[in-house]
């Protein structure tokens, strides 16, 4: 997955922001939220890729917000956000994709009748390690 420290920092510009922001009544509006999708933000960043992928969706609110709030921070969360489905394959996990890569290259050379079905079965049992 993508470098989770971009969250992180995302996560830090927001808190400080917040922060910032609470020194008058009227900025304490903005920068109450702005602190509290700061702190998820940073949460987020503590995640394993799988729990990320479950939570995603609480990814996408909290940077919609931050966008509003703190325009670079949202931004940031948004750019990790959606780097997510190219980074990560989601039924497969990073390990696997690979392999299932390899697999689909196999079939189209046996399809195109590149590879006779014994090559097929050969190459097929070799990338699935049996």
């Amino acid at each position: 997955m993508k470098d989770k420290n971009l969250l992180n920092v995302a996560g830090i510009i927001a808190l400080v922001v917040g922060i910032l922001s609470c020194f008058t009544i009227v900025g304490a509006v903005a920068g109450i939220p702005a602190i509290i999708g700061g702190n998820k933000l940073r949460k987020f960043s503590q995640m394993s890729d799988a729990e990320i992928i479950n939570e995603k969706e609480n990814l996408l609110i909290w940077s919609i917000v931050l966008c509003i709030l703190c325009t670079i921070s949202g931004v940031l969360g948004l750019v990790f956000y959606f780097g997510i489905d190219n980074t990560f394959d989601l039924n497969l996990g990073s390990s696997n994709s690979a392999k299932y890569k390899d697999l689909e290259k196999l079939n189209n050379l046996y399809q195109s009748k590149a590879i006779s079905k014994e090559e097929y079965e050969a190459e097929k049992a070799r990338i699935l390690g049996k």
